[in-house]
């Protein structure tokens, strides 16, 4: 019995001693690194999530939770946090890199999830459906950028209005009508009209409708006149 009571007092004591250690070391969080290529908004986005959570001290704190709550923010790709001794966070954060600009304000990566920036991009082009979900708006925008990129040309802004049909803007202003199917095909009737004619007054074309079974309808800036070509 005496042995007992014992050992009962000795776990106490190391229970004791572990708990008084752990008491000295879970300090208050005093330091909080973000790390990453991030904007003053995008940094302070972060901090605004961790001052969330530093009533609790740095051991004790549940940095996968912690973790799950700044990836809601839903730009950052990949986040990393750890503990720095004896009082402090390091966070390193990799934002997601958008493709065109979708939305009131939001924004598309290349998989066509919609990710909020807390900051603008302005130099990417902008997608906008009537039907389409933003992941099919990816995937038709990267084919045409990827046909449209080896005739030197590219997409300022891609619209499908409610009948599903396809306009897109080039730079330099000029509107392509691509209708609603075999979108690639009529595309590159298209690029065989630049081929042929159309690079050498870039400048002067209005608008290029596709939406036939042959050839292309061409309107020029200046006269506003049609032009077929076959």
């Amino acid at each position: 019995m005496m042995r007992s009571a014992v050992v009962a007092v000795i776990f106490a004591g190391v229970a004791l001693a572990a708990w008084s250690a752990w008491q000295q070391l879970d300090r208050p969080v005093r330091s909080v690194r973000v790390e990453g290529t991030l904007s003053g908004a995008e940094q302070q986005a972060i901090r605004a999530v961790v001052s969330e959570s530093l009533d609790q001290g740095v051991l004790s704190l549940d940095l996968e939770g912690l973790t799950g709550r700044i990836r809601m923010l839903s730009w950052p790709r990949s986040v990393a946090v750890r503990r720095i001794w004896p009082d402090g966070l390091v966070i390193r954060v990799e934002k997601e890199s958008v493709v065109a600009a979708w939305g009131d304000g939001g924004y598309l990566n290349s998989a066509g999830r919609v990710v909020q920036l807390a900051d603008g991009v302005s130099s990417v082009p902008t997608l906008a459906t009537a039907l389409s979900t933003p992941r099919r708006a990816m995937e038709v925008y990267q084919m045409l950028r990827s046909r449209l990129d080896a005739g030197g040309l590219s997409i300022v802004q891609l619209e499908e209005n409610a009948l599903g049909e396809w306009l897109m803007t080039l730079d330099g202003g000029t509107t392509v009508a691509l209708g609603n199917e075999s979108l690639g095909i009529r595309l590159d009737r298209v690029l065989q009209a630049y081929r042929r004619v159309l690079n050498m007054r870039r400048e002067e074309v209005a608008h290029v409708d596709a939406r036939y079974d042959n050839g292309v309808a061409v309107r020029w800036k200046e006269t506003g006149t049609e032009y077929a070509l076959r």
